[in-house]
Parts: C-alpha cells; structure tokens; sequence
C-alpha cells in the first residue's frame, strides 16, 4: 500500500502497544465429531493488544449499548484477522463481539474497533 498508510498503521500500533494492554483472542477449533452433530473443536488464543475506551452515557441505550459493554481497539499486530465469531478475553473474562469493524481507509486495515458483551 502507500508510504502514508504504512505510517498510519505503525502509528495505531504504536499508541496501543503504549496504552493498551495485552490479551487473546479465542477462535473455536475445526468442528469435531460427527456430520449430524459436530462439536466445537478446541479453541485456539492468538495474542494481540487491545485498548478498551468507555461508552459515554448519552450513547448508552437498553436495547444497544448494556451497561457492561466494552468498547474497544485492537491492533493489527496479530497473526490473524478477528471476525465476529472470535472471543477477547478483556479482564480475564471471555467477550463475544456484538460489532467489529476495521479502520481502513485507503484498503489498509490500521485498527480494528469492536464493541463486546459477556
């Protein structure tokens, strides 16, 4: 891609290496068992850093944002892309994501933003 978005993408990764902390995602294994009734297979942790910001209250919504919900970065510093049906562990405790989505301007994913639930 171009020397611009480049410096963009070591930027975010910078600011989230410094203000972030580490954790993992967790993607569930190939499916195990029979074609009739297929289980999940062992899931698998990928490190990454994440930065959880706070919803402010006037964005908080019974129906959208719960309280309890976690608003957050993730680098791009990771040996996979997150999907939505990946887990992060923030606090010890599994999240699932409610919405992901990637900063790409340009076609380059610099970060991804995703809001979580327990």
């Amino acid at each position: 891609m171009s020397a611009f978005y480049d410096r963009m993408q070591a930027t975010a990764t910078r600011l989230i290496d410094r203000y972030g902390y580490a954790t993992q995602l967790e993607r569930d294994g190939a499916p195990t068992g029979p074609p009739h009734n297929p289980q999940p297979g062992t899931p698998t942790q990928h490190d990454c850093k994440a930065v959880e910001l706070d919803y402010s209250l006037t964005n908080r919504d019974t129906t959208l944002v719960q309280q309890g919900d976690k608003l957050g970065l993730i680098s791009t510093a990771i040996d996979i892309a997150p999907t939505m049906d990946d887990r992060i562990l923030l606090g010890g405790e599994p999240f699932h994501f409610i919405d992901l989505q990637p900063l790409s301007p340009g076609g380059q994913v610099l970060l991804y933003e995703f809001h979580a639930r327990r």
